[in-house]
C-alpha cells in the first residue's frame, strides 16, 4: 500500500545520534541456497501458467500426487476435508472466467488457499502446487498460489513475478495481445537484448489511442489509471490481508487491518485528485441509484477465453438487473451512517461496541466497510465495497456458478482502469471522512512544538517525464512446446510516467537531542480554475508522501532525503527471465554473483511519487511537520511491504482530524509551495 502503517507491539530501538533509522524494509539480504532452491520452483511453476505444464517432469510430479494419501502432510485437518468435499464435486472449469466476487469461486479460492498455506513443509507446498496446476482453472490457481507465497512462513521475501508479465490480459488490451500472436510481423527484433535472449518488441499505447469521444473528460488520465505498475501494486494492497480471510489466521494482528483499508484507499485517491488537476479535471462527482451515472467505460480488453470485458454507457441509468444490489446497498449504507453518527456499531452476538474513545474504532469502521472476514457484524453492515462493485459493472448476472463475465470492477489487477472505481472510493471514504470530521480538533499541546523549528525546505527542481518501459507478455501467450517458450521473448514498449531524481532538504533546528518524527505531505495549492484553497477546508486531500523517524541532536540538523528512500515505494520488479537468470547466476556451485534482495516483496511505485504537472510548472503545496516521539516507536509489519519502526500516533496526523486555524501553526510547521515541471519529450507517444 502507498502508506502502510499499523500499531502492533512498542519497541525500544536506540538511534544514532544526527540520521534517519534505516527501515528494516531497506535492509537486503544475502539469498543462501535453500532459498535460491525455492525460489526458481516458484518462478518455474508460474510459466505459461494458462496453459498444462510445459515440463514433462515437472507435470508427471503433479499427476502422480494425491492430496488423499498425503493428508497428514498437512497441518490444519479441516483444510483438507473441505478441499477434497470440492473436488469431488469440481473446481470452476479450466476455460472459465475466474474473480473472487462470486460466492461459488470464492469458496473454491479459499479452500485451495488453505491448502497450500497449511501445507507443513515446502516439499509439500511444492508438490500441492504442481499438482493444483494440472487440475484447477488457471486464473483461480494464479490468485490462490501468490496469497500461499506471500503469506507462508517458509516463503517470507519470496519474489513473484509481475502480474503483467503471467497474466497480460488483465493489464493490456486486446490490440497488443493480437499482435503478439503474429510477432513476427508487428514485432522488431532486438538480437540478445533481454537476459541474453532474443527479444521482439511491440511499441504499446493507452486505450484512447484508438477509441477517443471528445466529451469523454476521464480518459487524459488513462496513463495513471492504466499503469501497469500502479495496478500491480493495487493486487499486492489488497492481498496483503484479503478480505475474505481474518487476520488471526495469517498471523496478522487485526486491529489495524481495516485502518489500514481505509487509509490507504485515502492516499491513493488524493494520489489520484492531484493527477485530475494536472489534467485541468475537477473532483469526481457523487453519483445517486435514482440518476444516471456520469463516466462510461470501454475496456477494450479480453479475457483469455476470448470474452470481453463488460462495458458501460456514458450517463446510463443503473440497469434494473441490479436493483436487488442497490436495495441492499442502500440498507447497509445506512446502518454504517448511522453507526458513525451515533459511535456505536452492533456485534453479530447483539452486543454494541464503541467508535470512538476506543483504540480500535476506526479499525471497526473499515472492516465494516470493506466486509472482511474481520467485520463485527458482516450480516447486519454487508460489503458495501463487493456491492458497489456489482452494481456499476454493469455485467450481467451469470447463468450458471460456472458461466461467470466479471467486470473490470471486479479484478484487483484492472479495477483501477475504471472511472467508477475512483467514484465508488470516494462514496465509500465520505464514511471515514465523516468520521474523522466528528472528533476534536487537535489542542496545540497536541501539534505544536516549540523545542522543535524547521528553518527551511528545499528540494531540487521537480520535473517529470514519459519514460520507456518494456515489458515481457510472453508468459500469457500459448506455446506449443518449452523450446518454443525459450526461443525467444515478446515484450510490449510502452512510455510511463516517471520523475527525475530530487532531494527534499530540511534544516530542523532542535533545543536538545530529540528523536523525532517527521512528515512530508503533497497537495493542491489551487482548484481547477486556479482559485487559491484554503487549508483548513482541503487538509484532507493532501497525500503523504514521506514518514520517517530522526535522531535530531541539539542545535541546527540538516536533512537530506531522497526521493527513493521516501518511505513504501519500490522499483519496477526485475523481468521474469532477468530474475530468473539472477537465481541460477547465484546458485552456481562453481561461487555465482551473490544474490542480494530487500525484505520486503512489493511497493507503491516510486515512478508515480509525482502529479504530472504541467510544462510551464503546476503549483503544488508541500506540507512539513516534525514532532518528537512522544512513546517508544511501533513496529509495523507486513509480509507484502516488509517491516518498520513508526511513530506512534495516528493515520495521517496532523492532517486527519478538523483543523482549528488558531492552534494549527507553530515552529515544527513548514509550509512551501512547490511547481512540478512536465518535460514533453515523449507526449508525441503517450495520448492523454
Amino acid at each position: 500500500m502507498m502508506l502502510r502503517l499499523g500499531l502492533l507491539s512498542a519497541l525500544v530501538v536506540g538511534l544514532v545520534l544526527g540520521q534517519a533509522y534505516q527501515p528494516d524494509y531497506r535492509t537486503k539480504f544475502s539469498a543462501d541456497k535453500d532459498f535460491l532452491a525455492k525460489q526458481r520452483k516458484i518462478y518455474h511453476v508460474l510459466a505459461h501458467f494458462f496453459q498444462p505444464e510445459l515440463k514433462p517432469e515437472l507435470q508427471k510430479e503433479g499427476h502422480e500426487y494425491s492430496v488423499e494419501a498425503h493428508a497428514d502432510s498437512y497441518t490444519n485437518k479441516h483444510a483438507v476435508k473441505d478441499f477434497l468435499h470440492r473436488a469431488e464435486h469440481g473446481f470452476l472449469p479450466h476455460d472459465s472466467v475466474f474473480s473472487v466476487y462470486y460466492p461459488h469461486t470464492l469458496d473454491q479460492t479459499l479452500a485451495v488457499f488453505r491448502l497450500m498455506y497449511y501445507a507443513k513443509d515446502f516439499d509439500t507446498f511444492h508438490r500441492t502446487a504442481l499438482y493444483l496446476r494440472n487440475i484447477l482453472n488457471p486464473g483461480m490457481f494464479l490468485y490462490a498460489y501468490n496469497l500461499a507465497v506471500l503469506h507462508r512462513p517458509d516463503t517470507k521475501y519470496m519474489r513473484l513475478p509481475a502480474l503483467y508479465e503471467l497474466a497480460p490480459h488483465y493489464f493490456y488490451n486486446v490490440e497488443l495481445l493480437e499482435k503478439a500472436h503474429h510477432v513476427k510481423k508487428y514485432g522488431k527484433l532486438l538480437p540478445k537484448h533481454s537476459a541474453g535472449y532474443d527479444t521482439y518488441v511491440i511499441p504499446y499505447n493507452y486505450s484512447n489511442y484508438y477509441l477517443s469521444d471528445e466529451y469523454d473528460y476521464e480518459q487524459r488520465l488513462n496513463y495513471f489509471t492504466e499503469d501497469i505498475g500502479l495496478n500491480n501494486y493495487y493486487f499486492y494492497f489488497r492481498a496483503n490481508i484479503p478480505f475474505f480471510v481474518g487476520g488471526e489466521e495469517l498471523g496478522q494482528a487485526k486491529s489495524y487491518r481495516g485502518e489500514e483499508y481505509l487509509y490507504g484507499h485515502q492516499m491513493l485517491f488524493n494520489r489520484y485528485f492531484l493527477e485530475r488537476l494536472s489534467q485541468g479535471l475537477p473532483h469526481v462527482e457523487d453519483y445517486d441509484y435514482r440518476g444516471r451515472f456520469y463516466a462510461g467505460y470501454w475496456p477494450s480488453m479480453s479475457y483469455p477465453n476470448g470474452m470481453h470485458f463488460p462495458s458501460r454507457p456514458a450517463d446510463s441509468h443503473l440497469p434494473k438487473s441490479k436493483l436487488h444490489w442497490i436495495q441492499d446497498a442502500a440498507e447497509y449504507e445506512s446502518r454504517i451512517g448511522q453507526a458513525v453518527d451515533s459511535g456505536i456499531a452492533f456485534t453479530k452476538e447483539g452486543k454494541t461496541t464503541k467508535l470512538y474513545g476506543a483504540p480500535d474504532g476506526l479499525n471497526i469502521l473499515g472492516n465494516m466497510i470493506e466486509g472482511n472476514a474481520d467485520s463485527v457484524n458482516e450480516q447486519y453492515y454487508g460489503r458495501i465495497d463487493w456491492l458497489q462493485r456489482k452494481i456499476l459493472g454493469f455485467n450481467l448476472a451469470p447463468m450458471s456458478p460456472e458461466k461467470l463475465h466479471p467486470s473490470a470492477l471486479e479484478h484487483e489487477t484492472t479495477n483501477l482502469r475504471d472511472p467508477a472505481f475512483w467514484r465508488i472510493y470516494k462514496r465509500l471514504l465520505h464514511y471515514y471522512r465523516r468520521y474523522k470530521r466528528n472528533q476534536r480538533a487537535y489542542g496545540p499541546e497536541e501539534i505544536s512544538y516549540p523545542e522543535l523549528k524547521i528553518e527551511k525546505v528545499e528540494t531540487d527542481r521537480l520535473e517529470t517525464y514519459f519514460d520507456r518501459f518494456d515489458s515481457s507478455i510472453g508468459h500469457g501467450l500459448y506455446v506449443d512446446h518449452v523450446a518454443e517458450a525459450e526461443a525467444y521473448v515478446i515484450q510490449a514498449r510502452q512510455h510511463r510516467l516517471n520523475h527525475k531524481h530530487f532531494n527534499v532538504n530540511l534544516e530542523v533546528h532542535a533545543a536538545k537531542p530529540t528523536k523525532a518524527a517527521i512528515r512530508i505531505f503533497l497537495g493542491p495549492k489551487y482548484n481547477v480554475h486556479m482559485k487559491e484553497l484554503d487549508f483548513k477546508d482541503h487538509h484532507d486531500e493532501f497525500y503523504e508522501m514521506d514518514n520517517f523517524i530522526y535522531d535530531l541532536a541539539t542545535g541546527p540538523n540538516k536533512i537530506v532525503r531522497n526521493c527513493h528512500d521516501f518511505f513504501f515505494v519500490s522499483e519496477d520488479p526485475e523481468p521474469y527471465e532477468v530474475f530468473l537468470q539472477r537465481i541460477g547466476m547465484a546458485a552456481d556451485a562453481a561461487g555465482g554473483e551473490e544474490l542480494k534482495l530487500e525484505k520486503r516483496v512489493h511497493g507503491f511505485p516510486a515512478r508515480l511519487l509525482l502529479p504530472k504537472g504541467r510544462p510551464e510548472g503546476m503549483p503544488f503545496q508541500l506540507f512539513v511537520h516534525v514532532a518528537p516521539v512522544l512513546a517508544e516507536p511501533v513496529r509495523y509489519t507486513s509480509r507484502v511491504f516488509g517491516d518498520s519502526l513508526m511513530d506512534n500516533r495516528p493515520l495521517g496526523y496532523p492532517l486527519d482530524r478538523p483543523i482549528s486555524e488558531p492552534d494549527f501553526h507553530g515552529p515544527n510547521f513548514y509550509f512551501k509551495d512547490v511547481l512540478i515541471y512536465h518535460q514533453q519529450e515523449h507526449d508525441e507517444t503517450v495520448h492523454y
